[in-house]
């Protein structure tokens, strides 16, 4: 049973990571973005269920909530599960309630956020955004009202009816469908005509505006999507761990989210699905082995050596990444056999 619960969990946190990675991917991978407030847009979607989930349930039931929230907030949390237990489609709409606040929120942020990026380029870009992500975080810890301070925010169990282990199998199914979804709509993104623009306008932006391309519009769909994307993951996220803390969404996890894209393969839509899977798959044996060590340092912080050293190594080895960007092909696959087979005719009839 052990090693079922370690497979869900290592599972679901893989779905989360292929969203986040995702979506950044999008935006600087594509787009050339820096979007150092990722966490930022991880964490809407988490506020969003922390501040919402409770109090929704309170609405639908009818249930008065008196008192302070951040003292309250775990025991009406544990009062509404209860109900969803014996009312699937209670814990149904606060889902959905939430999913649908996330991304909409979400969104407008992304649009915000894109705005500085008409005027500023890269590092400064950089800069400005970070300072945004620890504003949005800042403003959740010290607001108590909306998840609950440094108390943080009980979640509303949305699965509570299905009873363990069938929960967390459910749990795990919906991450893994809606990951699967999302990637498969930045595939498509990647591979149309949209995409392609994004890349023209990271690698020239004054050639892909003389064709006709709105630069102020491409760079504020691509933060959009790509900040809707985090969102979804945040909701996911909180859920899962059953309780939201502002002090979860620092900037390393933006930081933590860029390496899987820079190992996995910046550009490449696939490079999403690797970078996930090789830093959980280091940070997992780390956990491991960690307390089994003699260092002349805290265990804990061999994570950040080893994962650095990985990077390194990559990048001196791959620059592209694991899986690194490759040009696009917009011929259809006929044509493109059609003119293989030609140059192959070609090639012999000089001989």
């Amino acid at each position: 049973m052990d090693v079922v619960f370690f497979v869900l969990d290592l599972a679901v946190l893989y779905s989360v990571y292929v969203i986040l990675a995702s979506s950044l991917n999008l935006e600087y991978g594509e787009a050339g973005l820096p979007n150092f407030a990722k966490a930022a847009f991880f964490a809407v979607g988490a506020f969003s269920v922390g501040a919402l989930s409770v109090r929704l349930g309170a609405v639908f039931l009818g249930m008065a909530l008196e008192g302070d929230f951040k003292l309250n907030s775990l025991r009406w949390a544990m009062s509404v599960s209860q109900s969803v237990a014996r009312n699937p489609f209670l814990g149904l709409g606060i889902f959905i309630a939430t999913l649908i606040v996330a991304v909409l929120v979400g969104s407008v942020l992304g649009v915000l956020a894109s705005y500085p990026a008409l005027r500023l380029r890269e590092d400064y870009l950089g800069m400005l955004l970070i300072a945004f992500s620890e504003t949005i975080r800042i403003v959740a810890r010290n607001y108590d009202p909306l998840v609950g301070g440094t108390f943080g925010a009980g979640v509303v169990d949305f699965l509570a009816w299905a009873g363990s282990p069938s929960r967390e199998i459910l749990l795990l199914f919906l991450s893994v469908v809606v990951a699967a979804i999302i990637w498969i709509v930045y595939y498509r993104l990647s591979a149309s005509p949209f995409g392609r623009a994004l890349r023209a306008m990271r690698d020239n932006e004054l050639a892909t505006e003389s064709l006709g391309r709105n630069i102020v519009k491409l760079r504020m769909m691509a933060m959009m999507i790509g900040s809707a994307m985090a969102s979804v993951a945040g909701v996911l996220y909180a859920y899962y761990v059953g309780t939201v803390n502002p002090d979860d969404f620092t900037t390393s996890k933006t930081f933590l989210i860029t390496l899987m894209v820079i190992i996995g393969g910046s550009g490449n839509p696939y490079g999403p699905l690797v970078g996930p899977a090789v830093y959980l798959a280091f940070d997992r044996l780390i956990q491991f082995t960690k307390q089994r060590l003699i260092l002349p340092f805290d265990p804990n912080y061999l994570s950040y050596i080893v994962l650095g050293v990985v990077l390194i190594i990559v990048v001196d080895r791959h620059p592209g990444g694991i899986v690194p960007e490759k040009p696009t092909l917009t011929l259809p696959r006929e044509l493109r056999s059609l003119l293989w087979q030609r140059r192959v005719e070609e090639s012999w009839n000089r001989q």
